[in-house]
């Protein structure tokens, strides 16, 4: 037979009355010990006491420890005062905790009040004259005012010594006088329990329905997706602890579905920004160019384009400041200028002049990107560039007895974004086939070791120089390597570089 939960509690309770009708008898035959057992609960009059006994031991203490200061200089001994300070209060605080009521209050806060005023005294008297090298002063400072505190707080505490043992001792009293009644007392409680067991198997299988009632429905909502469901259960059992954990559930998934709203913007917006940047590489007799690139997270703020017109390859690579979407967003501002002012024909200078003003309209004051701009001509072997405050590429150049690498340290301008003049300074270098052109982003140079030393630019140059003899695209992808490994695998920012070959005849 299967019962219903309101049954079993029905159920449960009448074994409860019948458990409370042996339990009277059973006290009953206890009733000789009362005395003893109820001594006890007026035990907890003792704490009152061990705590004014401790202030009194701490405002002596400190006195002690104030008096060997002055004399020795010793600083543990200042720690000392210090730490008997802190025993005063946290058993100032135990005392007001207890509610202590009419004369036994007013003792109380008369001796906080003796104990701050010999506090604000050494404070503000006896250490900054200590600290001054007057002593002597500070010694008789503390001898004249500080013993007369010292004794009003021992008057006080022994006077809230007598008045916690004139409590115990009216509890005792009081422990006396009830004993007579406790028969007939002991008797009304079993008649009144036995009838508010009666009421609890009625009443309360009716309250502990409706509040699993509240539980189901909000269960149900969650089910459609509502997790705005607010249970308030105020029952002080399980359920109300349940009402409590469900809440909290009912938060944890509503965070949940919020994160993965955000994970699938973070798609989302890492499959533009692929589309954005992966673009086919444009060609270009006698040059060669090759792209790589490694995210540290689904969206970042390293970009690159590549264009050519006419017999010229123009290569751009930025960097914007920030991680993350933001980061994303002005990349793609500033990518987007610059497109669309490449397909009007715009030359270097208002191409950067364009995208500088975009950004500022754009983004925040603190906001800036990089950027390093090449233009490459194969027949005149000629390089110029424009560095808006990004890294300088840097120069592989084919000797007899191996390869030369160079950083390219023009002129380099601001980072667009922060000002409306950027500068135009223009760099120029005189190409040899078989040069090859490396740019990248601080990524290569910020990445950091498990000890914390940066990649820098001295490793990428003797990094690059040593593995000068692959091809383009093999050379990238081992520098990759070697950060990644410098790095032990974490990545804290992107990584992207451009190799860009003049090709030998």
């Amino acid at each position: 037979m299967r019962l219903s939960l309101r049954q079993k509690l029905v159920g449960g309770f009448g074994t409860l009355l019948v458990l409370i009708v042996l339990l009277g008898w059973v006290t009953l035959s206890l009733f000789g010990s009362l005395r003893t057992v109820q001594r006890r609960v007026f035990d907890t009059a003792l704490p009152r006491l061990v705590a004014v006994d401790e202030i009194i031991r701490s405002f002596t203490a400190q006195s002690a420890a104030i008096r060997g200061y002055l004399i020795s200089t010793d600083v543990s001994l200042l720690e000392q005062y210090r730490t008997e300070v802190e025993t005063a209060i946290e058993f100032e605080a135990l005392l007001l905790e207890r509610d202590p009521r009419g004369n036994e209050r007013e003792l109380l806060e008369n001796l906080i009040e003796a104990g701050e005023e010999f506090q604000d005294l050494i404070d503000t008297d006896v250490l900054p004259l200590a600290e001054q090298g007057q002593r002597s002063q500070a010694f008789r400072v503390l001898g004249q005012e500080g013993n007369v505190l010292i004794s009003r707080i021992e008057l006080l505490g022994e006077q809230l010594r007598l008045v916690q043992d004139r409590v115990v001792a009216d509890a005792e009293n009081t422990l006396r006088s009830r004993q007579s009644q406790v028969l007939l007392t002991l008797a009304l409680v079993i008649v009144g329990t036995f009838t508010a067991g009666l009421l609890l198997a009625i009443l309360l299988p009716r309250r502990l329905a409706r509040n699993l009632d509240a539980l189901v429905r909000a269960a149900r909502g969650i089910e459609r997706g509502d997790f705005n469901q607010r249970i308030e259960i105020h029952s002080g059992d399980e359920v109300e602890e349940l009402a409590v954990r469900f809440n909290a559930m009912q938060r944890g998934l509503k965070r949940l579905q919020q994160l993965a709203l955000q994970d699938r913007e973070l798609e989302i917006a890492a499959t533009i920004q692929r589309n954005l940047l992966q673009r086919s590489i444009p060609e270009s007799e006698g040059l060669h160019v090759v792209p790589i690139q490694r995210q540290a997270n689904l969206v970042g703020g390293d970009w690159y384009d590549i264009e050519r017109s006419g017999r010229c390859l123009s290569v751009i690579i930025g960097d914007a400041s920030g991680k993350g979407i933001a980061a994303a967003l002005m990349a793609t501002v500033t990518l987007s200028s610059i497109r669309a002012e490449r397909g009007m024909g715009a030359g270097p200078k208002r191409i950067i002049d364009r995208a500088n003003k975009a950004l500022l309209d754009a983004t925040e004051s603190d906001s800036f990107t990089t950027v390093l701009l090449v233009n490459v001509d194969p027949e005149s072997r000629v390089a110029r560039w424009f560095n808006m405050g990004h890294h300088a590429p840097f120069l592989l150049r084919p000797r007899v007895d191996g390869v030369e690498g160079t950083y390219l340290e023009g002129p380099s301008n601001r980072a667009l974004g922060w000002f409306e003049d950027p500068g135009h300074e223009e760099g120029v270098v005189e190409l040899q086939p078989g040069d090859r052109i490396v740019l990248f982003t601080d990524g290569f140079l910020e990445a950091k070791d498990p000890d914390g030393q940066l990649f820098g630019e001295d490793r990428l140059a003797e990094a690059l120089v040593k593995l000068a003899p692959l091809d383009a695209a093999n050379l990238g992808e081992q520098m990759v390597g070697e950060v990644e490994r410098f790095a032990a695998g974490k990545l804290d920012d992107d990584l992207t570089m451009l190799i860009v070959e003049l090709e030998a005849p």
